[in-house]
C-alpha cells in the first residue's frame, strides 16, 4: 500500500486535532468549510490552520486518503519525530522511552501502532524491535539511519 506524502508540520497539526477527539470527518469537513473557529477551540496553540486547509484544497482526494489512511512524512528531525509519537500516541521521552542521541528507544506499543509509525517515518529513519534485558519486554527503538543508508520507499 502506498501512502500519502506529507509535510510533518501537517501530520502534527492533523495528530493534535486527532488527539483532541476530533473526528476524520469533523477534519475534513472544518477544512472544507474553512472552520478556523473549530480549529482553533480544538487546536489550541496553533497559529496556522491556512497551511492544512491549502493542504485539503490542493488535492482534496489525496487528503482524505491520507487522513483516513495513513500517510508517510516526508522529511522528518528527531524532535519531530518525538512531538508527532505525543500527539499520536500519547508518549512523552524520558516517561515512556528514553531519548539516545541518534535514536529514541524503549518505546512499547501495540503491533498495530508499530506498523502504523513504520509506515509513516520518512526515509531518513529506520525502526527495529528488540528485547529490553532489563524486563524482558520486546521494546521498540527509532534511529535516524546515515545517509548513505537512507532508502526511499
Amino acid at each position: 500500500m502506498s501512502y500519502v506524502g506529507i509535510a510533518i508540520n501537517n501530520a502534527i497539526m492533523i495528530e493534535r486535532l486527532r488527539n483532541a477527539g476530533v473526528e476524520n470527518e469533523q477534519l475534513i469537513n472544518a477544512l472544507k468549510e474553512e472552520n478556523y473557529e473549530f480549529l482553533n477551540e480544538y487546536g489550541n496553540g496553533f497559529p496556522d490552520w491556512e497551511t492544512l486547509v491549502n493542504l485539503y484544497k490542493k488535492d482534496e482526494e489525496s487528503f482524505i486518503k491520507l487522513v483516513n489512511e495513513g500517510y508517510q512524512i516526508k522529511f522528518l528531525t528527531k524532535g519531530s519525530l518525538m512531538t508527532l509519537l505525543k500527539y499520536k500516541f500519547g508518549i512523552e521521552v524520558e516517561k515512556d522511552y528514553e531519548d539516545v542521541g541518534t535514536a529514541i528507544q524503549g518505546i512499547q506499543l501495540s503491533n498495530e501502532a508499530v506498523s502504523n509509525i513504520k509506515n509513516m517515518l520518512a526515509a531518513n529513519w529506520k525502526l527495529s524491535t528488540y528485547v529490553d534485558e532489563k524486563d524482558g519486554l520486546t521494546k521498540i527503538r527509532i534511529e535516524l539511519v546515515k545517509s548513505s543508508e537512507v532508502v526511499t520507499k
